[in-house]
């Protein structure tokens, strides 16, 4: 069975819009088995939890959004899979900095601290990402340019090599994703092939 896995952004949960429409989609083809963990509002510990997953399941593929994006491009590109990023953060230690402190998570309303320890492990991510070579067949970014959070456009350079798809308007959210789900199906399914 190949289990694909989902990485939810920053503050939000297994609970998220995407990661539900996602999950449901994928169940109906047997061929695939989405896990969506609950990361911990504790970026290291996203790290830890990751790792975890990935010794139990060996996962094919990782979706992820927004930050949940940067850890699948970098976990994608630490154990050869697919990866599928939604409006992703690139390089996002610097980012991240505006979130230093006082947090609360948009899904369960627990408050947490971002701290400067956690930006030092996105950084450090960072550098061993760098700008690695990227595959149409194994890497799709898909991008609104109505993004109020993040620029579009870092994504386009960063990922230049990948599919990437740009969808005029939408939002952070990527209003357009229930849209695309078939298109992410057949690009991990051909890319399993």
């Amino acid at each position: 069975m190949n289990r694909i896995l989902y990485l939810h952004g920053f503050a939000s949960s297994s609970d998220s819009t995407k990661a539900k429409l996602f999950k449901a989609f994928m169940q109906k083809n047997k061929k695939f088995v989405v896990l969506v963990p609950d990361l911990p509002n504790n970026l290291v510990g996203w790290s830890d939890v990751i790792e975890n997953l990935v010794k139990q399941y060996a996962p094919v593929a990782f979706v992820g959004s927004s930050l949940g994006g940067f850890y699948a491009s970098y976990y994608a590109r630490r154990f050869g899979t697919i990866d599928i990023l939604l409006n992703p953060a690139v390089l996002p230690a610097q980012g991240m900095k505006v979130y230093l402190g006082n947090n609360k998570n948009y899904s369960t309303n627990e408050e947490f601290e971002l701290t400067n320890a956690e930006i030092e492990h996105l950084a450090k991510m960072e550098k061993n990402i760098g700008n690695a070579q990227l595959s149409c067949n194994r890497t799709m970014v898909l991008l609104e340019t109505g993004d109020e959070i993040l620029n579009y456009k870092n994504a386009v350079d960063f990922y230049a090599g990948a599919y990437i798809k740009v969808i005029k308007g939408g939002s952070h959210s990527l209003d357009s994703f229930e849209d695309q789900l078939e298109k992410i199906f057949l690009f991990i399914n051909n890319a399993l092939n």
